[in-house]
């Protein structure tokens, strides 16, 4: 016998609402739109945080030279009077030569020391291929340059397995500054990272001159970037760059004044 056919309508009728029950209750219970995106517009996008640079410096061995060139004028040596008298050059007076690289410039390299006509191994601690590397020399407290001198920096290519050129000779490179005097009150100007300089000690302490890899290179150091030749503050030209055969040679004619020597190495590349 079969059933009435109201009872069957209702019977469909009611599992109709059992199932909309059903789907009511599942979507009630998963999360909503605005639960999905709550605290989306709290997170704030990454912004000012740079990405670490790369550093990867190497000991690296050079030959360091610098020579006198001495006035046939003058006496030979200045006698007692370079050690009483400040404004004479005394000939065992020590350089040192330190490195600081543009990608780790915090990095406390080890430094060299160096004297005057005394051709010298040194080891120095370089940016390998990663970024640029800067070179600081500067005499002992109270020690000065030869008036006129010629600087050579060798590098040991053989055992290096790199080549180190100025910056400046890169042929990618347009409007190369000149070589010219570097120090506290311009060094801003130059294409340098500047976290290369320091002009407080590490007691916060402000120097007197400029502070490059632990040197204190002073306020009148030698700018060597590039090829050429050098002039000092008043653009009177006082020596000349050159930059063969792995060798960087800083000609100088007049080192009156000068407190350091600061060079601009380009990228290392590969041998």
């Amino acid at each position: 016998m079969k059933p009435p056919r109201s009872h069957v309508i209702i019977y469909m009728l009611t599992m109709i609402a059992v199932l909309l029950l059903i789907l009511g209750l599942l979507t009630n219970c998963g999360p909503s739109s605005d639960q999905l995106t709550e605290g989306l517009d709290e997170i704030k996008p990454a912004i000012g945080i740079q990405p670490k640079k790369e550093s990867d410096i190497l000991p690296k061995s050079f030959i360091v030279e610098l020579t006198q060139t001495k006035d046939t004028t003058t006496p030979a040596l200045p006698g007692l009077a370079a050690v009483t008298n400040p404004d004479i050059f005394n000939p065992e007076t020590a350089y040192y030569i330190n490195t600081v690289s543009a990608n780790n410039p915090t990095a406390e390299n080890k430094r060299a020391i160096f004297k005057v006509d005394k051709p010298s191994p040194i080891v120095l601690q370089m940016e390998t291929v990663k970024a640029e590397s800067f070179i600081a020399i500067a005499p002992q407290e109270g020690g000065k340059f030869p008036p006129k001198f010629t600087f050579t920096l060798t590098n040991n290519i053989e055992e290096n397995k790199l080549s180190m050129d100025l910056w400046g000779t890169s042929p990618a490179l347009t409007n190369v500054p000149s070589n010219s005097i570097v120090g506290s009150d311009n060094y801003a100007g130059y294409p340098y990272p500047k976290e290369i300089f320091q002009t407080k000690d590490k007691t916060g302490k402000l120097v007197d001159g400029l502070l490059a890899g632990g040197l204190n290179i002073g306020n009148n150091a030698l700018n060597v970037i590039g090829v050429g030749r050098i002039f000092d503050r008043n653009f009177t030209d006082i020596g000349e760059v050159q930059n063969l055969s792995d060798k960087i040679t800083i000609n100088c004619s007049d080192s009156k004044g000068l407190t350091g020597i600061f060079i601009y190495l380009g990228k290392a590349t590969t041998k």
